[in-house]
């Protein structure tokens, strides 16, 4: 976040849904090997662009599937900080993630098991676990149920996850946690975009109202945020360009009373 301003970044976890590889969840078409991408944000102070720093900046390898086998991250100079690597089964379902630092000093593991309804992911850090997320899902491979716990703390500590589906598409995303609740409601496009989404709090009174635009490709060019009074908060609106493959290269992301864009990210694919 900036300053209450939202970066669009749409970056997704790869595996919110085991019917579909991460490419696909993406939108990215061509089966591509490689891609580069990085994001510089704006860094605001009193309602002006001071400059830009880095937000991300990775280096993804792909499997002919469509899934990462190898992920890079660097930091503003251009230096590797943490590399994961991803182990996956016969049937192509992903076992094993490790995030491991530049010095070895810290490492992420994340298992998987797999059960007839579902999967959970057991997170540990320098060999210790520190949560686990279960996962059911229907008959159609999409997640219905979710449910992270702590396992560090004497009293649980969660983040519960309800999803409802409307012609194949997510409709309502039920939340609770311990402090608290709320809901989240969709209403998608013929292609299963969100054009309008609701934020409702754990008292079912609307908090934000989004409503959203695509282009051709999928993409978000447009999105207005309106608060509780029906008043619009912010106006965002995103612009990209294309390779001869249809997949973006570079997306810039504007929101109103400022000139320069807040966001720039840019991509090198190769296929």
């Amino acid at each position: 976040m900036l300053k209450n301003i939202a970066l669009i970044t749409f970056l997704f976890s790869g595996f919110a849904f085991a019917q579909k590889s991460e490419l696909q969840q993406n939108d990215v078409v061509g089966n591509p090997t490689f891609i580069e991408e990085s994001m510089q944000k704006a860094r605001i102070r009193i309602k002006q662009i001071e400059g830009y720093e880095l937000e991300y900046y990775t280096k993804s390898t792909y499997s002919k599937e469509g899934n990462p086998s190898k992920r890079d991250y660097f930091n503003e100079a251009g230096e590797l900080t943490f590399s994961e690597s991803f182990t996956y089964s016969n049937e192509g379902k992903v076992v094993a993630r490790e995030m491991k630092s530049k010095d070895e000093s810290l490492i992420f593991n994340f298992d998987y098991e797999y059960s007839a309804d579902g999967y959970s992911v057991t997170k540990s850090e320098n060999d210790v676990n520190i949560s686990k997320t279960d996962y059911k899902l229907d008959d159609k491979q999409n997640i219905i149920y979710e449910k992270e716990v702590s396992l560090l703390e004497d009293t649980e500590i969660f983040t519960e996850k309800k999803y409802n589906y409307q012609n194949g598409f997510l409709s309502k995303v039920d939340v609770k946690y311990n402090q608290g609740s709320y809901r989240l409601e969709y209403k998608n496009d013929a292609n299963g975009n969100p054009q309008e989404e609701l934020y409702y709090d754990k008292d079912n009174k609307l908090i934000n109202k989004y409503l959203r635009k695509f282009d051709t490709n999928n993409n978000i060019v447009e999105e207005t945020t309106y608060d509780e009074t029906g008043k619009v908060r912010n106006v965002s609106t995103i612009k990209y360009q294309y390779d001869n493959k249809k997949n973006w290269t570079k997306r810039t992301q504007y929101v109103k009373d400022f000139d320069q864009p807040i966001s720039n990210t840019t991509r090198t694919i190769r296929y």
